[in-house]
């Protein structure tokens, strides 16, 4: 998996952190309060990860039912580690900028933890 920026750098925001697990270019995580996708990998390292992004690739559940239209609600869902319409125990954190299908592992969204 790899960054998926859709946008210019100058409308990215990002941190560095320090890895306490594993953490893959392209993964999305949860520290802390702040949902994001990795930039590089990371075993034990430091890590810049982007948390907003006007537009960025993320990877989606797979499963009947999770679909997407532009401008739905965007959900991550730390078990899967992926985007998914469920509110119920996920944390928002975007908007939908296409429509995916369910078989979709994709999708584009605006990046920013609204919760």
């Amino acid at each position: 998996m790899e960054l998926k920026l859709r946008c210019p750098l100058k409308e990215v925001k990002s941190t560095i952190l320090r890895a306490s697990v594993n953490a893959m270019a392209g993964e999305m995580i949860k520290v802390g309060d702040l949902i994001g996708v990795v930039t590089e990998d990371a075993v034990n390292d430091e890590f810049v990860l982007v948390y907003e992004a006007e537009r960025i690739v993320v990877p989606k559940v797979v499963a009947d039912g999770v679909s997407f239209f532009p401008g739905d609600n965007v959900y991550y869902d730390a078990v899967q580690k992926a985007v998914t319409n469920t509110a119920d125990g996920n944390t928002l954190c975007g908007k939908a900028l296409e429509s995916v299908v369910p078989a979709g592992v994709e999708v584009l969204i605006m990046l920013k933890v609204l919760a």
